[in-house]
């Protein structure tokens, strides 16, 4: 594969800085900035969580600290799996534009980046899942060349983000500039983060006071970002490498019940790769999708609809499917 890459970067005068492969850009201010932004938006709540850490082996663990980490893990979290996941990357179903103001807003407050850009790159990533040109994948690079073991696993988990490539929103966001929210939300996606935390520092405050304030902000802002940002990178490297294969697609996505439960119900990798649009991941009854729970109880108020569900002949025609097994090295 390595080799196939390089013929078809000579056959293109590949420079870095251009658009080399399907809407990827190597190299260039683009990449640039994007190792800036992930160092501020991956930095900064983690230093926040050494002194999290550090303050509760001193103080313990209050009511509020907990509440606070609990409160914020399930809006931001939501934000994140609900809003810029199954709403905006994946259209699974039509909201009001209050609650998708609100996904969208919650989604933007996980220190991941603009919606625009977290929903181009999951959008390449669904493109071209584990093979060249995919965002994240275990098992190969931006140039195509074969990973595995322990380094392709913390390439899809956290080395992404520090490579050299970065997606074309020309081609992989159709649609998504004339948006008016969401370039509203990417416009001020510096203000997102700040809001978050501030809202658990607000949140001690009212219920303890300033000191309370300051440990809530640590706790329920600092410390909860960073568990948050490991369990969604956990769905593109543990999901795509350790669980079960319902579903032969010749990549490496799996259903993983640890992670689904961690998400929300976005753990079940393996059925969403099989049905991308499927406002369900959860596809069985023992598969817990509270994302999926909730889309159900909002649209039987009807503030969502248009919900994209797959029928159960479909299903069962794709498990019984003789698809292709991944290799990889």
């Amino acid at each position: 594969m390595g080799k196939l890459v390089r013929r078809v970067q000579r056959s293109i005068n590949f420079e870095p800085g251009s658009t080399a492969f399907n809407g990827i850009h190597f190299g260039g201010t683009p990449a640039v900035i994007k190792r800036i932004e992930n160092s501020i938006l991956i930095g900064i709540p983690l230093i926040g969580s050494v002194i999290a850490i550090e303050h509760m082996s001193r103080c313990g663990l209050s009511l509020i600290d907990l509440s606070a980490f609990l409160i914020f893990y399930l809006f931001v979290g939501l934000g994140t799996a609900l809003g810029l996941h199954r709403y905006f990357s994946h259209r699974s179903f039509d909201t009001t534009p209050v609650i998708a103001f609100l996904l969208g807003a919650f989604g933007s407050m996980a220190f991941q980046g603009s919606v625009l850009r977290w929903v181009i790159d999951h959008r390449r990533h669904h493109s071209h899942t584990d093979e060249f040109g995919d965002v994240h994948s275990p098992y190969v690079d931006p140039w195509g060349q074969e990973k595995g073991g322990l380094r392709g696993l913390l390439y899809a988990h956290l080395g992404w983000m520090f490579d050299c490539t970065t997606t074309d929103v020309q081609v992989y966001g159709a649609g998504l500039e004339k948006d008016r929210l969401v370039m509203f939300l990417s416009r001020t996606h510096w203000i997102w983060p700040v809001l978050s935390l501030a809202l658990p520092y607000c949140f001690g405050f009212v219920f303890g006071g300033i000191e309370a304030a300051w440990s809530a902000l640590l706790i329920g802002g600092c410390l909860r970002t960073t568990v948050l940002h490991n369990v969604v990178w956990s769905v593109n490297s543990i999901g795509h490498r350790f669980g079960s294969e319902e579903f032969k697609q010749g990549n490496g996505s799996k259903n993983n019940f640890f992670i689904a439960l961690l998400t929300f119900g976005d753990g079940w990798h393996n059925n969403h790769h099989c049905f991308p649009r499927s406002a369900f991941h959860g596809l069985s009854a023992r598969e817990i999708d509270v994302n999926g729970w909730l889309i159900t109880q909002l649209e039987r108020f009807g503030l969502v609809w248009n919900v994209v569900r797959i029928p159960g002949n479909r299903i069962e025609a794709a498990r019984t499917a003789a698809g292709s097994s991944f290799k990889h090295a």
